[in-house]
């Protein structure tokens, strides 16, 4: 009971701002990429930005066995297998998988990975809903051998721009805000404070 518990609580602690914890935390995963197209190299591109770049270190293999022994030799605490052709089935609406294997020697690290992932599916899968249209014109202009015309860019630039703003009132402000505030801070509602007096036990 107090594993998830104490995932919450390292989540906090290794991705808050204020937080001495997260400069000492570093999350090794091994990472198969059998995609190799836009979305994997997102996803690769992940560990070299903000907060993640300080905390994720991840190790690229070439074949599965190698990723399960450095899980066997204790030297990551996940490997993500990312499967062919997961660009293409994402924008094809084909449903599709990735593969976690986890360190059973670890218990707080590997589910931290565990549900980082998760959310990456998430997110990943409500994007491909809403701008399904203009990545498919990203892909197509990144495998081209020349640079896209300005036109093409400026197009699907303005298209996602229409797009994200019917998302905005969602967005800006996001509905759900999280804050923190010091213990000593705390002040109790007048609800919490009537149910006391109600209940002589409290």
């Amino acid at each position: 009971m107090i594993i998830p518990v104490l995932t919450a609580v390292l989540i906090a602690l290794v991705f808050s701002p204020q937080g001495d914890i997260q400069k000492n935390v570093m999350i090794h995963i091994a990472i198969l990429d059998r995609d190799d197209d836009l979305l994997s190299g997102l996803l690769r591109s992940i560990s070299n930005q903000g907060q993640a770049a300080e905390n994720l270190k991840l190790h690229f293999v070439d074949t599965e066995e190698q990723g399960i022994k450095l899980v066997e030799k204790r030297k990551v605490s996940a490997f993500v297998l990312l499967p062919e052709n997961l660009t293409v089935d994402l924008l094809e609406g084909t449903a599709t998988a990735l593969t976690l294997y986890k360190n059973p020697a670890e218990a707080i690290l590997p589910t931290i990975v565990e549900e980082g992932l998760n959310i990456v599916c998430i997110g990943v899968s409500q994007a491909l809903n809403l701008l399904q249209p203009e990545i498919k014109s990203i892909r197509k202009m990144v495998k081209q051998d020349k640079m896209p015309e300005p036109i093409e860019v400026a197009s699907v630039a303005s298209s996602s721009v229409q797009r994200l703003r019917t998302i905005e009132p969602y967005l800006l402000p996001p509905l759900i805000q999280f804050e923190t505030i010091n213990a000593s801070d705390y002040v109790q509602s007048a609800n919490q404070d009537q149910e006391k007096m109600e209940d002589p036990n409290r």
